[in-house]
């Protein structure tokens, strides 16, 4: 399979290699999954780097947590009828070397969730981290129903200012 990985933590122009690796074959309890879009969070560009002193976890590290695609093999103890499912993933390479930055990604198949037919596969690959981490920070103290709940910055303040569009810049 095309994959992107890294051996040593660093910048990603001094460590990111593109290239074959095998194929990854799905063990008891999981599901490979044909990656189509790949989610890239700020923790796997921190983990490459080495962030706070962080060390490489694994020899070999392929990148990206969270990924969209299609369920293409099923390991023992998995329903085969997951075969060709739509799905989002989410912690593909938490605490796991191999991420979504590739053809194929294995993960346990309660982390590869059904991606209803209306969703794009670009919003599948953002359910991740963003999503985890946006209902943990409403919901970490208790329900909110009947309460008012602000989202602050829930567009992230990175990118271009103006912003660019097909057509130039925004006004200010």
């Amino acid at each position: 399979m095309l994959a992107s990985w890294y051996d040593a933590q660093g910048p990603a122009a001094d460590v990111l290699h593109v290239g074959e690796l095998p194929d990854p074959v799905p063990g008891p309890g999981e599901v490979r999954v044909r990656v189509t879009v790949s989610g890239v969070n700020p923790g796997d560009t921190k983990k490459r780097r080495g962030w706070l002193g962080s060390s490489m976890p694994f020899p070999q590290v392929i990148p990206h947590s969270d990924g969209a695609g299609v369920i293409d093999a099923v390991g023992a103890h998995v329903d085969a009828r997951r075969v060709g499912q739509r799905v989002w993933v989410y912690g593909a390479q938490s605490y796991r070397p191999f991420g979504t930055a590739a053809q194929y990604t294995v993960v346990p198949d309660h982390q590869a969730l059904p991606l209803p037919d209306h969703l794009s596969d670009e919003l599948g690959a953002s359910l991740g981290i963003p999503g985890i981490t946006a209902h943990r920070t409403v919901f970490a103290d208790g329900p909110v129903d009947g309460q008012l709940v602000l989202v602050h910055g829930v567009l992230g303040g990175v990118g271009p200012w103006p912003p660019i569009s097909p057509t130039g810049p925004a006004p200010p």
